[in-house]
């Protein structure tokens, strides 16, 4: 650059120029050198294309998680990796469009592109490398004695530059040969002592750049001859030059982020607030594009301070753009937000681990249930409505119905009148409650004491009937006019009617008790229930009685069912989801991955939502994927509930609410 008197000036003096946030946590990001395009993928398998002003210029989503991606430095092919029930290779335009789709190599593990964008390599775990052209077609393989980990294309260069994640770097000549293939030949290998976090190369490969963690950065040549080091005095994950390799861009995983020059020398250097995952350099060392795990992209201009520079943008959402693409679509909705309010709930980290929260929505109010059995109510502004005294017990049950809460511990149930603001102790003897269901308008309280002793109690404590059963009840449920239902460890769906009396609706294994739910809202006769066989692997529809009406198989094996509005919603241990209507129709609702501990729940509008953690991120998102916002704690988030009127997170000792249909985040 050239100042105001026309002599050239080496300031560095950076300066933000903006900052766009995905819709959930960054998982990966990619620079097209040439056109300025910048690629990311977050953990929600949506796409973001944007330019250098931070603009959207494509986003849609894919069917399955990204392991890899690239960009070709002209900005005209895409390629990654997504996993599914085979890991496939998709190759994409500038739009998102899909070029080619083919089923990659078992074991891939990364994909690079030559920066022309004519050839893709896909790497593997065997030692192979599988060299593709833009249109699909092999052209040609890599084999290594060891898993290459990190692989460059040389812009310059018919060369080619490899490392392993420990011990040892290549440098591969890449040759056209006939009928399209590639003739390769291995030039040189180098024994390198030290694990590589990055591989990045100059634009005549003069420069080879090996990110080595503690032992810092190696530097190597064209040859393969090792140059010397440099050392930031932190654990290096990240190092990159400019096209001519006059600058070096580095960041440490402490958090540090550093500009040197070929020397070696340190130019700058600041602490960033959190570490960098992702780090790419403008070809002319202009400036910097870095992400965060928490999905915060930043362009960061070295020259900030020039006379006439534009004022930085302040931090923003990527802005929804609708494309035309193969890959499921689906405009992006949600946003970074902060909690609506955060107040005191508990008095220590132990009773923080252990509470247990719920909302209700008739009135919309939290409940927090710590130890020593202490509930405390909360209202959706903030304010504290009571505290109830300890109970006696052990354990912490919440139940939740119209108006009405139940606190319990195995031997006491408090039950709370919303709509009154008024608690009553329920006033019997109880011996290590296991189960409890309650619907206190009409039927009063389902109770299973010691697994095997099943009743139903009214609200001022009366017996209606009890039943001592031969097995263990794994799941009850309430149904209409006084009907229950229960699944047992003897292989019995036993339901039981108004007075008590038991019949068997469904006799199965009993290895394989079911998952037992009321039918969903508005279920049309006589569908009552509905069960789910996890070994099986069978979700059913039964009447009133027990009687299968309708079975459907499940493609994986279960580990949870929820009464979700007007669907039923199946899930697997690996997080998987399908949504079952009351007629048994089954659809799959996310490509998004997903955890057994998420939490299932509605929105204000009746819609079904489901709700992640993931260490210091809460991500709520609708059952298609789409995130509908997300929030960054100080810390990773403890129990957490949902309902209606919102989320309530613990996060420490404090209690933090998200109010459902927040405003638009600019």
């Amino acid at each position: 650059m050239r100042d105001t008197a026309g002599r050239t000036s080496s300031r560095i003096d950076p300066e933000t120029a903006w900052t766009v946030v995905t819709d959930s946590p960054l998982k990966g990001l990619a620079m097209a050198r040439e056109s300025g395009a910048i690629l990311a993928w977050d953990e929600r398998n949506q796409l973001y294309l944007f330019d250098l002003h931070g603009d959207s210029l494509s986003q849609s989503r894919v069917p399955g998680p990204v392991l890899s991606g690239a960009i070709s430095d002209e900005g005209s092919v895409i390629a990654l990796l997504v996993e599914g029930s085979e890991t496939e290779c998709l190759l994409l335009d500038a739009d998102f469009q899909v070029r080619d789709q083919k089923v990659a190599p078992t074991d891939s593990t990364f994909v690079t592109i030559d920066p022309h964008g004519r050839y893709v390599a896909i790497g593997t775990r065997h030692g192979l490398l599988h060299l593709i052209n833009r249109y699909g077609r092999p052209a040609g393989r890599i084999e290594t004695l060891d898993t290459i980990a990190h692989f460059c294309f040389v812009p310059d260069r018919s060369i080619a530059i490899g490392a392993a994640a420990f011990g040892m770097m290549l440098a591969v000549a890449i040759d056209p040969g006939r009928a399209g293939r590639l003739e390769t030949e291995i030039l040189w290998q180098e024994r390198l002592m030290s694990s590589v976090g990055r591989l990045a190369v100059s634009g005549d490969g003069g420069m080879i750049l090996a990110s080595c963690y503690t032992l810092g950065i190696q530097k190597f040549d064209l040859r393969g001859r090792n140059e010397g080091s440099y050392h930031l005095g932190g654990t290096v994950s990240h190092a990159v030059p400019d096209f001519p390799g006059r600058s070096i861009a580095a960041a440490t995983l402490e958090g540090d982020l550093a500009l040197m020059n070929s020397a070696g020398n340190v130019r700058w250097r600041t602490t960033l607030p959190r570490p960098v995952t992702s780090l790419e350099m403008d070809p002319l060392g202009r400036y910097l594009v870095y992400g965060h795990a928490s999905g915060e992209i930043v362009r960061l201009d070295l020259l900030g301070g020039a006379p006439g520079r534009s004022s930085p943008r302040p931090s923003r959402r990527i802005a929804s753009r609708e494309t035309a693409s193969a890959p499921a679509r689906g405009p992006s909705g949600g946003g970074v937000r902060e909690p609506d309010w955060m107040v005191p709930a508990v008095e220590t980290e132990s009773q923080a681990e252990t509470a247990v929260l719920a909302v209700t929505s008739e009135p919309p109010a939290i409940a927090v249930f710590s130890s020593p059995h202490r509930l405390q109510l909360f209202a959706t502004d903030g304010r504290k409505l009571g505290q109830s005294p300890n109970l006696a017990g052990v354990g912490r049950l919440l139940r939740t119905a119209p108006g009405w809460l139940a606190a319990a511990t195995d031997r006491q149930i408090l039950l709370n009148d919303l709509r009154k603001e008024t608690s009553r102790r329920i006033d019997v003897s109880l011996v290590e409650l296991t189960h409890l269901a309650i619907r206190p308008d009409d039927f009063g309280l389902l109770l299973v004491q010691e697994r095997d002793r099943i009743g139903r109690l009214s609200v001022d404590g009366r017996w209606i009937w009890k039943q001592e059963l031969r097995s263990a009840i794994e799941e009850i449920a309430i149904g209409a006019y006084g009907f229950v239902v229960a699944s047992t460890n003897g292989g019995e769906l036993l339901v039981f009617d108004p007075a008590g009396e038991a019949t068997v609706g469904l006799t199965y294994p009993p290895i394989d008790p079911p998952l037992v739910i009321e039918a969903p809202d508005d279920a049309p006769p006589p569908l009552a229930w509905i069960t789910f066989s996890r070994r099986a692997q069978l979700l059913r529809g039964h009447d009133l009685r027990g009687r299968v009406l309708w079975e459907r198989p499940t493609p994986w094996e279960g580990w949870a069912l929820h009464r979700l509005g007007s669907f039923a919603v199946a899930t697997s241990a690996d997080g998987s989801a399908l949504v079952c209507t009351t007629q048994g129709e089954l659809a799959p609702t996310s490509t998004a991955p997903g955890e057994a501990s998420d939490l299932f729940s509605v929105d204000a509008s009746g819609a079904p939502i489901r709700i992640s953690r993931r260490d210091v991120h809460v991500i709520d998102a609708a059952l298609d994927g789409r995130v509908r916002w997300r929030t960054i704690l100080s810390q990773p988030p403890g129990p957490i509930a949902a309902g209606p009127p919102g989320v309530a997170v613990l996060v420490g000792r404090s209690l933090a609410w998200f109010r459902d249909n927040p405003a638009p985040i600019p």
